[in-house]
């Protein structure tokens, strides 16, 4: 008999494993939104604006048996999803992928489509306008920025605020050596040690009073525009309503060795609500999306879940970080490297056509 699989969420993690199990269960995929945002291209997008007819793409296609179910899940009662509308999605198991939340313009706030076009719109042509641009928090998607809008727009003036001493703290010194070098061959100044009072992370792009910012040691410097990247939230307000959840100090749910946050042996959390040891990028929620599409594969052939061996986060954190499409580094599993295998793996094309390909779809 065919298990039913319920998967709440239809970003990376949740559209990976529906694709993924769509021919060996009944697959539910439960996204209030009808269009799939492809996030990692957002950056280039903004640089690039003819990008975004390529990167919101229909959901229609990305399935051949299971269903999408347009809606949001209020709670969950054992095995069943349970809907805004009260309709109840019953399953075998539930697989809740969330994901995380973005400052505008790089992640969709609401489920509206045409607002958050409207948004980036709006944003690109505050580039367009500003000579001089701040990017706040330089993490993945701050540096990715500054180096796409310093390759596609050179006559902008960017610096990139970072509130460390020194780029990417987390990763070996020699990415971050690699990055700050290449953001200055760009012409993007690097401002280490530094952060801008009362800025809050869900805090959107913003003309400061009189073009001017002061940073923390008190030194003023030109903007015509802030643009806030200070890190993804999670998403898991659902798993706050179950009695047995905890989370880490980043909000994401703690769970066993089988990616569960609960003593129900079929419910999963996978992606960036789980507490697992990985970053929350895409290098980490695909390893996490493999592991269990093999378990969950090996239970539906009789294996229990307890018996497989448990999900082991990578050993050292790993990450991709183009600086637009011909620079960049990357700590891979064999160490740090730069902008020739960046450029190779994800720089070029922002896996732009694999997910074409995946979703069944052409622009």
């Amino acid at each position: 008999m065919t298990k039913k699989i319920t998967i709440i969420g239809g970003g990376y993690a949740g559209t990976m494993l529906a694709r993924e199990l769509d021919q060996h269960a009944d697959i539910s995929l439960i996204e209030p939104r009808e269009k799939w945002v492809h996030n990692v291209a957002m950056i280039r997008a903004m640089a690039r604006p003819e990008l975004l007819d390529e990167i919101v793409i229909s959901y229609e296609g990305l399935l051949k048996k299971g269903k999408i179910v347009r809606g949001r899940v209020a709670s969950i009662d054992g095995n069943d999803a349970i809907l805004e509308d009260g309709t109840a999605i019953s399953g075998d198991m539930i697989i809740i992928a969330t994901g995380s939340t973005y400052a505008a313009p790089f992640k969709m706030q609401g489920d509206d489509e045409a607002s958050f076009l409207a948004k980036a719109k709006r944003v690109i042509t505050q580039i367009d306008k500003a000579k001089n641009i701040a990017i706040v928090g330089a993490g993945a998607v701050g540096s990715e920025l500054a180096g796409e809008l310093a390759f596609a727009r050179p006559e902008k003036n960017i610096t990139l605020i970072a509130a460390d001493d020194s780029l990417f703290p987390g990763y070996p010194i020699k990415l971050g050596r690699s990055m700050q070098r290449q953001l200055g061959e760009l012409g993007v100044k690097v401002r280490l040690g530094e952060r801008i009072k009362k800025l809050k992370q869900t805090d959107g792009p913003f003309v400061p009073t009189k073009n001017k910012i002061k940073l923390s040691d008190g030194f003023p410097i030109d903007a015509d525009l802030v643009i806030p990247v200070i890190g993804a939230r999670p998403v898991a307000d659902l798993l706050q309503k179950l009695a047995d959840v905890t989370f880490d100090d980043q909000g994401r749910a703690k769970v066993d060795g089988w990616l569960r946050p609960t003593a129900n042996p079929d419910l999963f959390v996978v992606g960036d609500i789980a507490s697992t040891g990985d970053t929350m990028t895409i290098v980490g929620l695909t390893r996490q999306v493999g592991w269990l599409k093999k378990a969950i594969k090996a239970h539906l052939r009789g294996k229990p879940i307890a018996d497989m061996k448990p999900y082991k986060p990578w050993p050292k954190p790993l990450i991709l970080l183009p600086l637009g499409p011909d620079k960049g580094a990357s700590a891979l599993p064999f160490g740090v490297t730069g902008p020739f295998l960046t450029s190779a793996i994800k720089g070029k094309k922002l896996f732009i056509p694999r997910y074409h390909r995946e979703f069944d779809w052409q622009p």
